[in-house]
């Protein structure tokens, strides 16, 4: 039957190893700063289990039946929900939703001891409020994904790649049925050694970390790629902030986020998927808008459920998708520097300073085709207007 003994450089999900029954599998942190199953041989019994869960193995998506996807324009009739989750607050209102019709929440929240994201098993809203707002780092989720029990009803939120190995899980289980799953428009996840360098950093200037924020409304949705750390220190990508330089221009992305990610668009195996609606639609809204997609009967089912607690208006997979990634994420020229140079002591400022000037070589193409083709036609147009006005 075989195992993932060998597997590298994968998604990471940790399915493989929440799924062996013999803990054969523990995920680590490779050199690279992403988390890759390590298979123990002698507890290994080549059962097959992980490979048949794992979604990096194939090509195809783990579908749950045909549907046509519906899709929506959502957020919280919850003011205060909605200021504090990062788009719309429907992601965070569906968990809510159904902790109240006694299923259980598998969701991501941020562990300041441990400096990682993690899953976690949320019972109580009290505890689900641990997991608003996005948290762009890869997640641990081998404890939480373990805890799956065939006579209780799940709600999981994750990844696409998390989400459609748990879907080829819960197949194998034959727990369909007690499981609803929510995926959201994903970048990609940036490297774990990254992230350790900018905590380094901002700890160089506050002391010890306690809480973070990773999204904040507070100067309005659009401007709202802020880290904001101990509620003093507050730190926006509009402003230069470097943990967004490095993850939004791809400096430092898991390999398969370049090579092997087959979750665009609405490519994906949950039931609902979620994210920001950024484009022009609502490009003058700055409370934060959701755009949600049902997915499958099942989550169009529990949508169309949800009047009472979430504003949903029906919308287009343009409107929808307009703003989200279409492809793979591209390496940037500055790649190969800046994944060496993570490993090493050097700090985080000087890998950007330097992968900003590596970058400037990408766009001399384009720098010299504005100046060879673009810029004398706009010479002629201005001296056109010119004459034109004098004339006139």
């Amino acid at each position: 039957m075989g195992s993932i003994l060998g597997t590298k450089n994968c998604y990471g999900c940790g399915v493989c190893a929440a799924s062996c029954k013999k803990h054969a599998i523990r995920m680590i942190i490779n050199p690279d700063g992403f988390y890759q199953p390590e298979v123990n041989e002698n507890l290994c019994i080549n059962c097959g289990v992980c490979v048949d869960v794992c979604s990096f193995q194939t090509e195809d998506i783990k579908q749950n039946g045909l549907f046509d996807a519906e899709y929506f324009a959502g957020w919280s009739h919850d003011k205060d929900v909605r200021h504090k989750c990062s788009s719309g607050g429907v992601g965070f209102e569906i968990a809510r939703y159904l902790l109240e019709k006694d299923y259980v929440a598998i969701v991501c929240g941020y562990n300041s001891s441990e400096r990682r994201a993690k899953h976690f098993l949320a019972n109580t809203i009290d505890e689900l409020k641990a997991s608003v707002g996005s948290k762009y780092i890869q997640s641990n989720t081998y404890y939480a994904f373990s805890q799956l029990q065939s006579e209780k009803k799940y709600l999981v939120v994750g990844t696409p790649c998390q989400i459609d190995s748990i879907r080829r899980w819960v197949k194998r289980m034959k727990m369909d049925d007690s499981v609803i799953l929510m995926d959201f428009f994903c970048h990609g996840v940036p490297s774990l050694l990254m992230w350790d360098k900018y905590l380094a950093k901002v700890e160089g200037k506050i002391g010890r970390i306690d809480n973070i924020v990773w999204r904040d409304k507070e100067a309005g949705w659009h401007d709202s790629w802020v880290m904001k750390v101990n509620g003093c220190y507050v730190s926006r990508f509009s402003q230069g902030d470097l943990f967004y330089r490095m993850f939004l221009k791809n400096r430092c992305l898991a390999k398969p986020c370049y090579d092997k990610c087959k979750f665009k668009g609405i490519n994906s195996a949950a039931d609902i998927r979620i994210g920001d609606l950024w484009g022009r639609e609502y490009a003058k809204n700055e409370e934060g808008v959701s755009g949600v997609v049902g997915l499958t009967k099942k989550g169009a089912s529990l949508l169309a459920e949800m009047s009472k607690v979430i504003h949903l208006e029906a919308s287009s997979t343009e409107i929808v998708c307009e703003s989200q990634m279409k492809s793979c994420a591209i390496r940037p020229l500055s790649y190969r520097y800046v994944m060496r140079n993570l490993r090493i002591n050097k700090p985080l400022s000087e890998i950007d300073r330097n992968a900003s000037f590596i970058e400037m070589f990408e766009e001399i193409p384009s720098t010299i085709k504005y100046y060879a083709f673009c810029l004398p036609v706009k010479i002629k147009d201005t001296v056109k207007k010119i004459i034109r006005d004098t004339v006139q």
